[in-house]
């Protein structure tokens, strides 16, 4: 033969990952045509009974491991659900003895229902645990809320309700929507679902708290500093998620935008609400109590587009080296 079984043999790994050269695999098969016991080598290299048998046992191995966690997590729920019972039918027991209303039996219950919504809900739940806590979560303070509004006699339950879901819209929904299912159901639109859930929320909320307060100027004082509002707000999130830019291009024109509309905003309310007001006067050398509104504004205005400025800057000079 023309090479030697050694060399042959540091050659069979690559030769059977098929990674070897093409020459290299022409001397191999050369030599495998007249060796035996070279050939009987790359048998076993090729065999994947082992790799199959080590990659079943692995997966048996995590599988008894889960079921066994889900079995740990399961008895865990159950245990602190019977705990949550004991309080539960004591109320009631002392309900009925005493011959009381049940209100604040139905209190103690649903506050218990929502203590276990983040304590049972995610150790019973095999998957999406998050979701489901956080909807569980939701549903139970909603319930207790209700709950304490009936028992007090209140009308305060629409304003509460809706301030809940605006904050659950704020804060909770849009992890929420990363999550499954909603993920695959809303895809790339969840975070422009998640801006219009809080914007509906949120005006629903004025609208519950306008229709509660005795305030004859509520309606006219919101109708002027919501909308300004709501479109920096629209504005900041449209100039975060859809332009194709860098990070620094975006906060730095969201500084631009954020000092330009606290320099405005009080000009634009005022002119909203039928009132003039002259612009915001630039005395830097004079600081009194006539000036010092003024002067804030325009530092503030200043010092938003020099930071935006430089960050824009900061952000094309990043474009441009990455492009190269």
């Amino acid at each position: 033969m023309k090479y030697s079984c050694n060399m042959i043999r540091d050659l069979l790994p690559l030769y059977a990952d098929r990674v070897c050269s093409e020459e290299s695999r022409e001397i191999v098969a050369e030599h495998l045509s007249d060796c035996a016991d070279c050939s009987a080598i790359l048998r076993r290299l090729q065999c994947t009974e082992i790799e199959a048998a080590l990659r079943e046992e692995k997966t048996s191995i995590l599988r008894r491991q889960a079921q066994r966690l889900r079995r740990r997590s399961a008895l865990a729920g159950t245990v602190i659900a019977c705990i949550f019972m004991i309080p539960i039918l004591i109320c009631l027991i002392v309900n009925l003895a005493t011959g009381a209303a049940l209100g604040w039996f139905f209190v103690v219950l649903t506050s218990l229902l929502l203590a276990a919504s983040v304590t049972i809900v995610p150790l019973l739940v095999p998957e999406k645990k998050f979701f489901w806590s956080s909807c569980s979560a939701l549903v139970c303070l909603l319930l207790l809320l209700g709950v304490c509004c009936l028992y007090t006699r209140g009308d305060w339950f629409l304003v509460a309700a809706t301030a809940v879901l605006f904050a659950a819209s704020i804060g909770i929904f849009p992890f929420v929507a990363r999550k499954e299912p909603l993920r695959s159901l809303l895809g790339r639109k969840a975070g422009l679902i998640s801006a219009l859930a809080g914007t509906v929320f949120f005006v629903l909320m004025l609208l519950s708290i306008g229709g509660r307060t005795a305030a004859p100027f509520f309606g006219s004082v919101a109708l002027a500093v919501v909308p300004p509002l709501l479109i920096l707000a629209w504005v900041i999130f449209l100039l975060f998620r859809y332009p194709r830019c860098g990070k620094a291009v975006k906060a730095g024109t969201c500084c631009i935008v954020c000092g330009v509309f606290a320099f405005f905003a009080e000009r634009l309310i005022y002119r909203l609400l039928g009132t003039h007001v002259s612009g915001p006067a630039f005395s830097p050398l004079i600081w009194n109590a006539a000036t010092v509104d003024g002067n804030v504004r325009w530092l503030v205005l200043l010092g938003a587009c020099l930071a935006g400025i430089i960050l824009i800057v900061i952000g094309l000079v990043k474009g441009r080296r990455r492009e190269k």
